[in-house]
């Protein structure tokens, strides 16, 4: 006949100390129940000392419950009955890294499911807040000079809308003489596929699927009709515009006094606001920098094609701007459309002359003056880079190739700088040498890591020694002086 003691060792055998503690409580009655001088050999006490070394006071507590249930059973009572095992849990038992990661993938597939859903409001929404972060410095600028708040705001939204009306405006009048270059290049385009394919056949190989299939695809009409609907999605950019004008009315309204939601922020998760505010320097100069360099390069383009004689020069500069925005593939999508009407036109020459100075400009710009002025504004490695405009771009349509590295900066700083517990991950996304470096500077310390270099990185890019501070400033003191003598 079992006695109670070994019924609790039974029932418990999958936490060891627990059993071992009833095992021991009915031995000492000799398997009689109810002996009553059965008692565990060690205290309450001692076992939580002796599990003391594992770290963590929930294992110690977990086992001392065990080990009482254990002496209750010894002692012939139904302790054990009355309560379930209890398992004994600690760091030890958290989930294996291929299962969190299989997890973390199923949610991510869900999350972007939804966001794919929500596309068409999602993504103007946060052009709008990277925006509005980007232009935060003169927002500042413009209240410290005395101008209310709400005037700051329709100053900057305005400056903002305007801005993004001329670019569209600028296009889409560049663009109107595209059907007439389509109609009068069509006939040399097609000369031009003939004698590449009787080139190729030649050398012996065979291009009668390709050629069926390209003529039965290109056809003047069907790309003049491609090119109207392009043109008509442009200029019908007017729902975006407003969409956009009034997501940027509404958040530069409601982040006009953030110190508040910023310091309850940081008492709250300080890693989350130092995360948050790496975020918004890293935006902040990568809109600031890629506009910048990126109308620098459409006016050198744009004077090359100019030089080159390339049909509609000024239309191919403003997209070789707009591509600016495009990482990794947005150079070669600049340069075809250029080059290829330039072969039409002018011949084999004028296209390798275009693809040069394509090159050479990107490469003297971009290559060498851009990064030493960007610095580690994005942070992000080459196949990150490209990865993430391949996804943002299937997720969120063709605004997801601008808002492809903003997009992944924000999903990285609340995913994955936001915990010192999973700052090494960010190792994987960054260039080698950039690793290293945070690595030696302890920022993937988990105990006290190190802060990141753009934490409120917020420029004032409007100084009082400024041409424009002090012209703001002298109108507003004359403004003064004028009130005061009229008083």
């Amino acid at each position: 006949m079992t006695s109670p003691g070994e019924q609790g060792s039974t029932r418990q055998t999958h936490d060891p100390i627990a059993a071992l503690g009833a095992g021991r409580g009915a031995g000492g009655t000799g398997g009689a129940s109810g002996g009553g001088a059965a008692k565990l050999p060690t205290s309450s006490s001692d076992v939580k000392h002796a599990v003391s070394g594992n770290g963590s006071d929930g294992v110690g507590k977990n086992i001392t419950s065990n080990a009482n249930r254990g002496k209750a059973a010894g002692n012939g009572g139904n302790a054990s009955d009355s309560m379930p095992p209890v398992t004994v849990s600690g760091g030890n038992s958290a989930l294996p890294m291929g299962l969190r990661i299989l997890l973390a993938g199923a949610l991510a597939t869900v999350a972007c499911a939804g966001l794919y859903q929500i596309r068409d409001f999602a993504a103007p929404a946060f052009f709008a807040l990277t925006l509005v972060l980007t232009v935060r410095p003169i927002h500042r600028w413009l209240i410290k000079k005395g101008l209310p708040i709400w005037l700051s705001a329709v100053v900057t939204i305005t400056t903002l809308v305007v801005t993004l009306l001329g670019v569209i405006g600028l296009m889409v009048w560049s663009l109107v003489g595209l059907p007439d270059v389509v109609t009068r290049y069509a006939t040399k385009f097609q000369d031009l596929v003939t004698s590449g394919t009787e080139l190729l056949e030649r050398y012996g190989l065979s291009t009668d699927r390709f050629t069926d299939a390209f003529m039965e695809r290109f056809d003047v009409q069907s790309v003049l009709s491609a090119l109207s609907g392009v043109l008509d999605y442009v200029s019908s950019a007017g729902s975006l515009i407003a969409l956009l004008a009034l997501a940027l009315l509404f958040i530069t309204i409601d982040t006009m006094t953030m110190s508040t939601r910023a310091k309850i922020i940081e008492r709250h998760d300080s890693h989350l606001f130092e995360a948050l505010s790496s975020f918004e320097g890293r935006v902040r100069q990568y809109w600031l920098v890629s506009t910048t360099f990126g109308a620098i390069v459409a006016v050198i383009d744009g004077i090359a094609l100019q030089i080159l004689h390339v049909p509609m020069a000024v239309a191919w500069a403003l997209f070789s701007f707009i591509t600016n925005y495009i990482p990794n593939i947005g150079f070669v999508i600049g340069v075809i459309p250029p080059a290829l009407l330039g072969l039409l036109d002018s011949g084999w020459v004028t296209a390798v002359w275009v693809i040069v100075a394509y090159s050479v400009i990107n490469a003297v710009i971009q290559g060498i003056f851009q990064p030493k002025i960007t610095g580690d504004a994005v942070g992000l490695s080459t196949t990150v880079t490209f990865l993430s405009l391949v996804f943002w771009t299937a997720v969120i349509g063709p605004l997801g190739a601008i808002l492809a590295v903003p997009l992944t900066l924000f999903a990285k700083a609340m995913l994955i700088d936001s915990s010192p517990g999973t700052r090494w991950i960010e190792a994987f996304l960054v260039p080698e040498a950039a690793a290293g470096k945070k690595m030696e500077e302890g920022y993937y310390d988990e105990e006290a890591p190190a802060p990141d270099a753009f934490v409120g990185a917020n420029p004032d890019l409007f100084e009082d020694r400024s041409r424009l501070g002090r012209a703001l400033e002298r109108l507003l003191a004359w403004k003064d002086t004028k009130d005061t003598s009229e008083a």
